[in-house]
């Protein structure tokens, strides 16, 4: 599911999840091994033109309440063990990045994006959703407050260049070879003073991680019920329905 290949000792993590690379229990499990294999900069990226289109709604769609809240558990953990690596984690943004795509982009320490229509974004108060604490304080934490008011309340998906003014990027170049290229060039910057790079990016999040202690139980239990409301449910079954129907 992930394809890793080293450039002069720079890891670059390949996204290979099929479905969009969205993330569901098995990809936000491996995800989870392979940050936690080798302790060195690393680039993550997607495949084709698909960083990652959020969620697996495929997969989560079977979850019952108890079930949703043990994945949501674990997602949170991905995205905080992306957030608080030790070593530089930067995103090159083949294509469109939504929802939790978006977030996993924003848990790095650096995002390069790829020009073309593509979509990057939080739609999921669009879609009728709250959003679970660690989304929230990420994306809290990483944006100005206005930005950031903007980007989850509006639920609007941006250009990649429009994403670079809305800081969900923070630059972009003409092709993903040349995004992925551009990436590993600044994980081996970032990684030139290793223990100096922990020290500062650990105090540079705590703030995050701080906050997030105190709002996890309160706003992941709102977005487990935004979940099983019913707008987010029937837009869900749709969409399901148009997946299935297209696979067969």
């Amino acid at each position: 599911m992930i394809r890793v290949e080293t450039d002069d000792g720079i890891r670059i993590m390949h996204m290979e999840f099929g479905a969009a690379n969205a993330l569901g229990p098995t990809s936000v499990a491996a995800l989870v091994d392979e940050f936690k294999r080798e302790r060195v900069p690393t680039v993550i990226t997607g495949e084709g033109n698909i960083f990652s289109a959020g969620l697996n709604l495929v997969e989560t769609a079977t979850l019952d309440r108890e079930e949703m809240a043990a994945f949501v558990e674990d997602f949170s953990i991905l995205m905080t063990l992306a957030l608080t690596t030790r070593y530089p984690l930067v995103a090159a943004v083949n294509g469109h990045a939504v929802a939790g795509g978006c977030v996993l982009a924003m848990a790095c320490d650096h995002r390069v994006g790829t020009e073309g229509p593509f979509k990057i974004g939080m739609n999921e108060m669009a879609i009728g959703l709250t959003l679970p604490a660690v989304v929230t304080e990420i994306l809290r934490g990483k944006l100005t407050p206005d930005k950031a008011r903007t980007v989850i309340l509006g639920g609007a998906l941006y250009a990649p260049d429009d994403a670079v003014g809305e800081g969900l990027l923070d630059e972009t170049t003409a092709d993903h070879a040349t995004t992925v290229a551009r990436a590993v060039a600044i994980a081996r910057q970032l990684g030139k003073a290793p223990a100096g790079f922990a020290a500062m990016k650990g105090s540079l999040v705590a703030p995050i991680t701080e906050r997030l202690q105190h709002t996890r139980a309160a706003l992941d239990i709102r977005f487990i019920e935004s979940w099983f409301g019913d707008t987010a449910t029937a837009l869900r079954n749709d969409v399901v329905a148009r997946l299935t129907d297209a696979k067969s």
